[in-house]
């Protein structure tokens, strides 16, 4: 994971450098989460990657997201709302200066990403490397988000609402199970 900006684990870990080795490293390690959306450290690790950006220079949110796509080729393309949060954060810890929406890293932010050994071409290089989980994050974020729905007609739902989700249940283990299988197949061909 990203981690804290000051104090917790960061950048550092396996494959991006950092003084804090086995912590996590930019797209998370050791069951950690990587960059993608939620958890406690969503935001910290938007604030980590917005500000990675600005070492190309002062951008705005829509800016920064440009920037995060581009350097995944396409397979990540975060909310600009949450670009728009992480700068704030970053902001509210003097890390970035902003003017008319565009934010523009101080030497503080500039000296805590060095310190952490992160460079333009690095955060670059590791999004770029990043790229080739989009399909793994982008399950995951769907898996998440049809367990969510499930919950929410399980506790709340109508009785038609408890009934439909019965129904499609069956067809989603089944899909599942279907696609477990294939894939266990793929790596047993390997």
């Amino acid at each position: 994971m990203f981690g804290g900006f000051l104090g917790g684990p960061g950048f550092g870990g396996p494959g991006f450098g950092g003084p804090r080795s086995g912590k996590g490293g930019f797209g998370g390690g050791r069951g950690g989460h990587g960059f993608g959306p939620g958890g406690r450290h969503g935001l910290k690790r938007a604030a980590f990657v917005s500000a990675a950006m600005l070492l190309d220079g002062p951008a705005d949110a829509a800016q920064i997201v440009q920037r995060v796509s581009e350097a995944t080729g396409g397979a990540f393309t975060p909310p600009q709302d949450l670009a728009e949060l992480a700068i704030g954060l970053l902001a509210g810890r003097g890390m970035v200066t902003v003017h008319d929406g565009v934010a523009t890293l101080t030497e503080l932010g500039e000296n805590l990403l060095a310190w952490r050994g992160v460079s333009s071409e690095a955060a670059h290089a590791f999004l770029g490397r990043a790229a080739k989980f989009g399909d793994a994050f982008k399950i995951r974020r769907e898996l998440f988000e049809l367990a969510g729905l499930t919950r929410t007609i399980t506790w709340t739902g109508t009785g038609e609402q408890k009934q439909r989700l019965a129904e499609v249940r069956a067809d989603v283990l089944a899909a599942l199970t279907d696609a477990k299988k294939a894939l266990h197949r793929v790596l047993g061909e390997s």
